[in-house]
């Protein structure tokens, strides 16, 4: 069955088809790893403007940020600004950029109105989607093109100088549907005085369906983006106030072949690039802070790009086994002259398979593997296994295991900066080659469903080997070792374990809704080798107890928030009102390159209202609605992320929005 011939209830069900797990599409009952579907009801109900928010929504799942045009998304493991170890997808394409690695979500050229739903598989993936799919996988999924004629346009108007507009129009006819989306979205940030985090951004997304006869069809989506994002840091000399520009787009064409009897096959090529000027870079530390000369300060460029091309086949083998199967080959590319002696390119590949055999009526075994060649030395395979138990029809025991891996990152092998330039210390490709960092994860879980209550739930133990770590080097300077002004590298340092149990549940009512998860989780970390000068005499301890002992080893278990947990309630009142409350909460947590020197972000409660007052007939011509959202409603003072004094202390403000939409 192609995914488009899904009808959308099957995906509203309370126990939903899913697709991301396998790439089968399965009851979430049958998938190997146990995951959360955002639908298009609770992207609605959150009230959320940016796409990162909406991961509150998931068990275990940690959402912050290093100013407000800055998320930081991560799942279980290393917290950090780039989220490096987990996949993001968006209609099957990975956007994980190289040379950091992560994200950019502040500049998506996507809008929130055009996610259909999102799959967030918990758990390593790599057997489905490749290295970096590694503490779990996102797959936004937007809305098909066939989905609806006719137009939209939304605005919104706020507190904190926030100024979102939209327009979204769609048709079609026998062979060809459209959809087209126009965007801006705009803030100036949570902090202004001290943090220089407003942002702005404009994009554009076509997504696209010819039906060429009733066995093939093509699938065109392109998006473009352009925006200016505020940096700077007040009382920071090298960390002046300026505006970066970034322009983003990508381009995918699916062709989809249907064979005789129930088989598939499907070629996808995409491009994903994008430009990043920062026209005022410090590049001369001691003289930015000493002076704030114009001469210290140059444009700082950067351009990436990924281009992929895969294919992938679905066959069944019987009425009780089917499998899908194929590869691709994946070029990254980047060019930032501050980091890097030049351009660098690498060519990738990768095979993957994996079965899906109905042993018996009751029992189900996953099982592939993926293997793949990262184009810089590293080759591996990621198995894994799955076995689902179907106590009744509407009851199923999950237990499964994992391995995957995270392949080193272009500025972890090849990034060369002299000391007090780009950063106050400098970096060095490594002495030694670097080791694709290891996970092997186990869990077991159980999905049910009493009448119009679902169950999701899980445990899990995640050993992680050779987490990639800053090596740093004491220098010698003016008669005394010091580890200021000095060069460091990356090393194969650390091993770490991580375990804990989530659950989510989901009650539906005829005019409404409750969603609620928790989760408990611990972290434990240990070297896997040592740091390049542990051993020395002399300087030995300089290393080992500031640089390691105390900011990595006995901060680990800060890494992972243990308790966070949400709770998103819908309420349809009377004909023409709608009422929806979110309300999230987590322990403390402390960002991986936040030092002891700083605390960590305080616990958090915050609460967040949205009530909607309907205009004529939902999605029909004249109809449409006014929303007005308040986010932080009891102005919970949690912190956010601090690595520098300034934003010691920096809270997350209560905010108040309206969004009026029309449906033309």
């Amino acid at each position: 069955m192609a995914e488009q011939d899904l009808s959308e209830q099957a995906y509203l069900q309370d126990l939903p088809v899913v697709l991301s797990a396998s790439r089968l599409l399965q009851p979430l009952s049958d998938a190997p790893n146990a995951m959360t579907v955002i639908d298009r009801q609770m992207i609605e109900a959150s009230g959320f403007r940016s796409i990162a928010d909406l991961f509150r929504l998931v068990p275990g799942m940690y959402v912050g940020n290093a100013g407000a045009n800055t998320p930081i998304v991560s799942l279980n493991g290393v917290t950090d600004q780039y989220s490096r170890r987990m996949q993001v997808l968006i209609d099957g394409r990975s956007i994980y950029l190289p040379p950091f690695g992560g994200v950019a979500w502040q500049e998506l050229p996507l809008l929130i109105e055009d996610i259909e739903r999102i799959e967030v598989v918990r758990g390593p993936a790599a057997a489905s989607h490749g290295s970096n799919s590694f503490y779990g996988v996102i797959n936004i999924i937007t809305r098909d093109a066939s989905g609806g004629s006719g137009g939209t346009v939304s605005a919104s108007r706020g507190e904190m100088g926030i100024v979102d507009a939209s327009a979204r129009f769609g048709g079609g006819g026998d062979d060809f549907d459209y959809r087209l989306s126009f965007g801006y979205r705009a803030d100036d940030g949570d902090n202004p005085q001290v943090l220089n985090d407003g942002s702005a951004n404009r994009l554009m997304n076509l997504r696209s369906n010819y039906r060429v006869d009733g066995d093939n069809t093509l699938e065109f989506m392109l998006g473009l983006g352009e925006g200016t994002s505020g940096q700077g840091t007040a009382g920071r000399l090298q960390e002046p106030f300026r505006d970066t520009s970034t322009q983003n787009d990508f381009q995918q064409l699916i062709w989809l072949h249907t064979w005789p009897g129930r088989d598939e096959s499907k070629l996808t090529l995409s491009r994903t690039a994008r430009q990043y000027t920062d026209p005022y870079k410090c590049i001369d530390n001691q003289e930015c802070i000493s002076t704030g000369a114009p001469q210290a300060f140059v444009a700082d460029d950067a351009s990436s790009r990924r281009q992929e091309l895969e294919f992938q086949n679905t066959t069944q083998l019987g009425e009780n086994n089917r499998a899908v199967w194929g590869g691709g080959i994946r070029s990254d590319y980047v060019n930032q002259p501050l980091l890097f002696p030049g351009p660098i390119t690498l060519h990738q590949s990768r095979i993957f398979a994996h079965d899906e055999w109905r042993a018996s009526e009751s029992l189900l075994l996953n099982i592939g593997a993926m293997y793949e060649d990262d184009g810089a030395g590293h080759k591996s395979t990621s198995p894994r296994a799955a076995l689902n138990y179907h106590l009744y029809p509407q009851h199923t025991l999950r237990a499964s295991i994992s391995s995957a891996t995270r392949n080193p990152m272009m500025v972890e092998m090849y990034m060369s900066t002299a000391p007090q330039t780009y950063w106050s210390n400098g970096y060095i490709p490594p002495a030694e080659n670097l080791r694709p960092e290891k996970i092997l994860a186990k869990e077991i879980g159980y999905v049910g469903q009493f009448g119009a209550l679902s169950v999701d739930g899980r445990a899990y133990y995640d050993k992680v080997r050779d987490i990639i770590m800053i090596d740093g080097f004491v220098n010698y300077i003016d008669g005394s070792y010091t580890l200021s002004n000095r060069a460091d590298s990356f090393k194969n340092l650390f091993d770490a374990t991580y375990k804990g149990v989530d659950l989510s549940a989901k009650y539906r009512w005829t005019d409404g809704s409750v969603t609620a998860s928790y989760s408990h989780q611990q972290a434990s970390c240990a070297f896997s080798s040592y740091p390049t000068q542990y051993f020395n005499p002399d300087i030995g301890q300089l290393v080992v107890q500031p640089g390691y002992q105390s900011e990595y080893l006995d901060l680990c278990s800060q890494s992972v928030p243990a308790d966070s947990g949400s709770l998103l309630f819908e309420q349809q009142m009377y004909e023409t009102y709608r009422f929806s409350l979110g309300y999230y909460a987590r322990s403390k947590i402390r960002v991986t390159d936040v030092s002891s020197g700083f605390p960590p972000e305080s616990p958090m409660r915050r609460v967040d209202l949205r009530l909607v007052r309907q205009l004529g007939k939902a999605e029909r011509t004249g109809g449409g609605e006014i929303a007005v959202v308040l986010q932080n409603a009891f102005q919970d003072n949690y912190t956010g992320y601090g690595n520098v004094t300034q934003r010691i202390g920096l809270t997350f403000k209560r905010r108040a929005y309206i969004t009026a939409t029309f449906n033309l």
